[in-house]
């Protein structure tokens, strides 16, 4: 603990004479002011990346203290993205909506709002006593069966003994057919109702048949309370499955060309800070979205996602299109300050270890794994070493402590 508070206070001792040491040297530097202020009106005219700050001294023990360290610009490989933004989505594959297929008074709802169920699993049931009729057509139909099953089969044993007539064989045969047909056609109307043929075969009726979820999900959207008419057209419920959801992002139409399938994506949710998912492009739209210019690319998304994701998230997305070679720097070397992106290069080391700095402004382009796209100014020489640990500290003496890239 004292050794930190011991730490904590050089640092900021070393501040103060810093602070005190830029503003002497800022006052006694009159010339260069003179000069800046002379051409500032050439400069707003014409605004390019800029040296904007020179002379930001730091001495060797303060630059130990908070081990600010430097590096040269570095030719490196990134990922080219484009920058996108869409939506999660749920694809109608992944919502199911629970109806009866016979009116019927709802009597029991057995699931409620947020729940999750498993495809299969009875969520309510309907009553109607209009369901006996087709029980007690296909228990008819069963029995038919069975004894058009019994005569085919007495008609076989008869023509194996040589004692059966043909015409009696095959009108057999086809009676039995014709039974076996209309009480399969029955049966799947019963079986699509959830009412078991087995018991119904038994004589056991029912006036009750339970809706099952037709997919797994979250229940949602709960439509009829108990003692309600529920009919074929409106569904009880509705049922979603949000681990089945996707993205779509827009693309504009200067962009269209670099997207292939195949494009790994990375998306932000704008409500969830700080927390990524990763996907890939599967399709993509060949018209324009109503009333823009863009198009929509479909992105499956990884199935580790941790984040909790909705139909509808607005997300902010970068979409990889190739690799290029490229200048770049550590993404924490750069700070963004009221919408420009800058770094601090150094300029002179004295022998006794004190340096002196400057900040530029710089155009960046692509990140990727912690390295960022910089395109330098003119002031920036081959090989100068540039801050990339603890810029703030340099930041900060100028009053601005701004962003980092990240």
């Amino acid at each position: 603990m004292k050794d930190n508070i011991k730490r904590l206070a050089i640092v900021i001792a070393a501040t103060l004479v810093a602070v005190g040491g830029f503003t002497l040297l800022s006052h006694g530097d009159d010339d260069h002011h003179d000069a800046h202020a002379g051409h500032s009106q050439a400069e707003d005219e014409h605004h390019d990346e800029e040296q904007d700050f020179k002379n930001i001294p730091l001495t060797a023990k303060q630059i130990a203290t908070i081990d600010l360290k430097t590096d040269s610009v570095q030719h490196r490989e990134l990922d080219a993205t484009i920058r996108v933004n869409g939506s999660i989505v749920l694809r109608p594959q992944s919502m199911g909506n629970v109806a009866s297929l016979m009116g019927g008074v709802v009597k029991n709802i057995l699931v409620k709002n947020g729940q999750h169920v498993t495809k299969g699993q009875v969520v309510a049931t309907i009553e109607n006593t209009d369901v006996v009729t087709l029980q007690r057509e296909y228990y008819a139909a069963y029995k038919e069966c069975e004894m058009a099953q019994i005569e085919k089969q007495r008609q076989e044993t008869l023509a194996q003994q040589g004692a059966g007539v043909q015409k009696n064989r095959q009108q057999a045969e086809r009676n039995y057919q014709v039974a076996h047909a209309t009480m399969i056609g029955i049966g799947r109307q019963l079986q699509q109702m959830g009412i078991s043929t087995h018991a119904v075969g038994r004589g056991q009726f029912t006036t009750t048949f339970p809706l099952r979820a037709p997919i797994s999900g979250t229940v949602c959207q709960l439509n009829a309370p108990l003692g309600s008419y529920a009919d074929m057209q409106t569904p009880l419920m509705t049922i979603r499955n949000n681990d089945q959801v996707e993205c779509d992002l827009n693309v504009f139409e200067k962009d269209l060309q670099k997207v292939n399938k195949g494009d790994r994506v990375l998306l932000a949710l704008t409500n969830q800070p700080g927390i990524e998912v990763s996907g890939q492009v599967y399709g993509i739209n060949d018209y324009f979205n109503d009333g823009t210019k863009s198009v929509a690319v479909h992105v499956k998304l990884d199935g580790n996602a941790k984040a909790r994701l909705i139909d509808g998230m607005f997300v902010t997305g970068r979409i990889a299109t190739g690799r290029q070679r490229c200048k770049a720097l550590p993404s924490k070397a750069i700070v963004n300050t009221e919408g420009k992106t800058y770094i601090f290069a150094l300029d002179k080391k004295g022998k006794n270890g004190d340096c002196v700095f400057s900040r530029h402004e710089v155009t960046t382009g692509v990140t990727d794994s912690g390295y960022t796209e910089v395109e330098l100014c003119k002031h920036i020489q081959d090989g100068q070493q540039i801050v990339t640990e603890n810029v703030f500290y340099l930041a900060s003496l100028i009053g601005e402590h701004g962003e980092h890239n990240h």
